[in-house]
């Protein structure tokens, strides 16, 4: 096994953005035709904010190179992600607690939709969508193909 350096997002107020900047972090990769594995206990957690706490990790890939990547994100009530689209599909896989998202171009709390532990759901690529986490901390996986980032989309005040 070697070490790639893969990407990790900053934070906008009010927002995460993912994808139009980064600083350098560093996941396992195996050369062609080995096993991959992340386990629990080799995931290492990037803090993105300290209020409402926010943490991600690249665990496979990264997500501004071609080919295919995963994250975890680690969220607390009181997180949003404003309305943005994604320029591939994405797949999210709720691992702990209740994670809430709608789609639409324009935030609106009344829209979101419950998603508890054990839902697997699909954003497709272009869809405008947000999120949040109303209750708790949730513990999600989100995967998709790069190269890829989040588009937000303008929010009227």
């Amino acid at each position: 096994m070697s070490l790639r350096c893969v990407m990790r997002w900053p934070v906008v107020p009010g927002a995460v953005l993912w994808g139009a900047m980064a600083g350098a972090a560093c996941a396992q990769t195996t050369a062609a035709g080995e096993v991959f594995a992340v386990r629990p206990d080799d995931i290492r957690w990037d803090i993105l904010r300290a209020e409402p706490p926010l943490a991600r990790s690249m665990i496979y890939g990264a997500q501004d190179r071609a080919g295919p990547f995963t994250f975890r994100v680690r969220a607390s009530a009181g997180h949003k992600l404003l309305p943005h689209t994604h320029p591939d599909d994405r797949t999210i896989t709720v691992l702990q607690g209740t994670y809430w998202s709608a789609v639409g171009d324009t935030w609106d709390e009344s829209r979101l939709i419950a998603y508890p532990q054990g839902t697997f759901y699909v954003v497709p690529a272009g869809v405008p969508h947000y999120s949040a986490v109303l209750e708790g901390e949730t513990l999600f996986q989100e995967s998709g193909t790069g190269p890829s980032r989040n588009d937000m989309l303008p929010q009227k005040r």
